[in-house]
């Protein structure tokens, strides 16, 4: 009986660790689909009331990192009374995270608004990272450089002003034009830690949102922007006792299968 059982809990980890999944790219791949559309490989959402309509424009091309990466070029940006930074998402498809650690490489020639999306279902519900420079002219008179961390309020609360609650912040960093920055981003439950550069940016405690969801880039007025080397490996623990009604449905279809 006890060899049953290993053997159970082993196909249980198994199964969960299959649901699971690491994701690493550097966008030299052919045939990246990016677009609006479902079956996009990177699918891309645009603020439906903006300052300026667009639309986003993300393609995969050689930039300023190494080789290829994801870039957006248009200057997409603000509700109509430019009050918060919103503007463009791109979110990867084929996965969908939980709890995770986030390394990616960055480079902007601008210097407005760009982040990180999680835990995303639409455009209404997700977490971010987001950081700006901008001190001349930021949305509501927020004058950069600072970093966030933020949750965006829901359906109907989440369309409209002002949009998003500021879990932490820091003030007078944000990054520099024209140079290289590294961001890493630790999600586990409920709390959130962001590093830029190896140092702590911003770090918080939410659980608005507590089930799996894309992960993505997000952008304010920002063009001529790079992702590259983005690196996320799935962190979701797993607890084989705890998994056995969960699973055992899985376990019973395999089981039917191969008879």
């Amino acid at each position: 009986m006890k060899k049953i059982l290993l053997s159970i809990t082993a196909l249980v980890i198994i199964l969960l660790q299959s649901e699971a999944a690491d994701f690493k790219t550097d966008f030299e791949a052919k045939n990246i689909k990016i677009g609006t559309d479902a079956d996009s490989i990177w699918r891309t959402f645009d603020e439906k009331s903006l300052g300026d309509q667009g639309p986003s424009s993300w393609e995969i091309k050689k930039g300023e990192i190494t080789g290829n990466a994801l870039s957006q070029s248009s200057n997409i940006w603000g509700d109509k009374t430019d009050t918060v930074a919103i503007g463009t998402v791109a979110v990867y498809t084929k996965q969908k995270w939980i709890d995770f650690v986030l390394d990616v490489d960055v480079l902007a020639n601008d210097n407005d608004g760009m982040g990180v999306v999680w835990r995303f279902q639409d455009l209404s519900e997700h977490y971010r990272f987001f950081t700006m420079v901008d001190s001349g002219n930021p949305p509501n008179g927020e004058l950069g450089p600072w970093r966030k961390l933020e949750v965006r309020l829901g359906k109907g609360a989440g369309q409209k002003l002002p949009f998003y609650d500021t879990l932490d912040i820091e003030k007078g960093k944000s990054y520099t034009e024209g140079k290289l920055t590294h961001w890493k981003i630790e999600v586990t439950g409920d709390k959130f830690r962001v590093e830029v550069d190896g140092k702590k940016a911003v770090e918080g405690k939410d659980n608005t949102y507590s089930k799996a969801g894309y992960i993505g880039f997000i952008l304010y007025a920002q063009s001529g922007v790079f992702f590259d080397n983005l690196v996320i490996t799935d962190t979701f623990p797993v607890n084989p006792q705890d998994a056995f009604t969960t699973t055992w449905s899985q376990i019973k279809k395999l089981r039917l299968k191969n008879q």
